[in-house]
Formats: structure tokens, sequence, C-alpha cells
């Protein structure tokens, strides 16, 4: 394991956010051969939603071809509900990228 230490918050959900950027990139995938990403909800990862909409706004990088997985979900609560981890994902990525 690496450990990365960077002055606060913000930079450290640029470096994580520019990380999957360049992990992305650099894969190539498509739709025969996408990119899987697994991703965790919860209040520490929003900044990083929130850089990797911004580089998708600027064109930096493109969804179109990676799957994603949460490490969790409730069992038996509808993906719509508030409070489900499909609906944060929607709410802080899914619905601001292709």
């Amino acid at each position: 394991m690496r450990l990365v230490i960077r002055e606060d918050y913000d930079e450290v959900t640029f470096y994580v956010a520019n990380y999957i950027k360049e992990r992305i990139r650099q894969f190539s995938p498509s739709a025969s051969h996408p990119f899987v990403l697994g991703l965790p909800t919860g209040s520490s990862p929003i900044n990083v939603y929130k850089h990797l909409v911004q580089m998708h706004k600027a064109g930096e990088i493109s969804f179109k071809h990676v799957i994603t997985f949460n490490m969790d979900e409730y069992v038996g609560l509808p993906r719509d509900h508030p409070e489900s981890y499909h609906s944060f994902m929607w709410k802080h990525l899914f619905m601001h990228v292709d």
C-alpha cells in the first residue's frame, strides 16, 4: 500500500479524482473492454465525485464504458429511496456524467 499525504481535504480529493481519471484514460475502455470501478458512499468521497463531474464537463474524462459497483447497499431498500446507495451515487455522480 502507498500512503499519499496532501495538505487538506480538497487537495486529497482532487488527487484521488485525478488518479481515477488517469487510470480510466490509460485503460482506454470500450464497449467490449469496460473499466470496472468500485465506489464508496458517505461524506468522504463527495468531493472526489465533484471533481470527477468537473473533469467530465471539461471533456477530460468519459464514463461511457465504465461499469461501477458500490461496496454496500441496504437489503430491501428500493434503489430510488433517498437513503439508498444508488440514490446517493445518482445524486453525486451518475446524473452528471455519460
